[in-house]
């Protein structure tokens, strides 16, 4: 069963870009919060998959497995197990991240076919599952995968499907989302120009509009803002530029998003680059 049975998903964006967006994600500001620095490739044969989050491999039935760094929505899990399906047999590789296993006793792993593919990325292509980083490892090939969804508005990203929905917004130049408001209460992928921050003793608030008590809001409490800092990362250097963030948007006052994953939250490739 999915984590996010009950989240609907949003993504918002400023209209289609001329071309794909390049983007710095949290994993690749330095060393916050990694994971997966002991990790093993196990060569495997996997059995046809029953139900998406639950994976077997036939040499060591007694173990689950369960994919990692992305979201499957409930909409879209057939879809998504189909797929896995008709493509269990071509998968070769193993990695596993760590020994303990989750609530349901899985164990967090990538699975890549003869071709080195991570079976996440076919996933994320084909919008059937939702990028969602947790284990610290650099994202830029999975993120590019859920892009090329997201640009050809297919599978969750398409018009009108649900639980995804690709708004365009109306005011690029001062950085309004109108659309924002929309998403609360819901799992939204959010991508705006941030306008401003107030910085504070506890956190720091990065602000998407004119108004800060109704705009777009992501709030970093200190000890993520000074990770961020200590892997040579300045937020100032951020304002006026394209961010994306993923989260539950909740209601304080205008939509706003706690931010507790640095790995959630990407800026344009250009930012902080050499």
């Amino acid at each position: 069963m999915s984590l996010f049975l009950c989240l609907i998903a949003g993504i918002l964006a400023f209209g289609i870009p001329a071309k794909a967006d390049q983007w710095l994600c949290g994993p690749s500001f330095g060393s916050v919060n990694a994971r997966g620095s002991d990790v093993r490739s196990i060569p495997i044969r996997l059995a046809k998959p029953e139900t998406v989050d639950a994976l077997i491999a036939t040499s060591r039935p007694d173990i689950l497995w369960r994919l990692a760094d992305i979201a499957f929505v409930p909409e879209f899990e057939d879809a998504a197990l189909s797929t896995m399906q008709n493509g269990s047999s071509a998968i070769t590789d193993l990695v596993a991240y760590d020994q303990t296993p989750d609530f349901a006793g899985r164990h967090l792993a990538d699975m890549r076919d003869g071709f080195g593919q991570l079976w996440q990325e076919k996933l994320l292509e084909a919008g059937l599952v939702m990028l969602l980083p947790e284990t610290g490892r650099p994202i830029d090939a999975l993120l590019a995968a859920e892009q090329s969804a997201m640009s050809q508005q297919i599978g969750l990203w398409a018009p009108g499907q649900s639980p995804a929905y690709h708004y365009a917004g109306s005011s690029e130049i001062d950085g309004d989302l109108p659309d924002a408001a929309r998403a609360v209460g819901r799992f939204a992928v959010i991508d705006g120009i941030l306008q401003r921050i107030e910085d504070r003793e506890w956190r720091s608030y990065l602000n998407f509009g004119s108004d800060s008590r109704n705009d777009f809001t992501v709030m970093v409490d200190r000890d993520l803002r000074d990770a961020i800092k200590t892997a040579g990362q300045h937020m100032e250097d951020w304002i006026g530029h394209k961010i994306r963030v993923r989260g539950m948007i909740e209601d304080r006052g205008g939509p706003y998003l706690e931010l507790t994953n640095p790995a959630s939250l990407c800026v344009e490739q250009s930012v902080g680059q050499p």
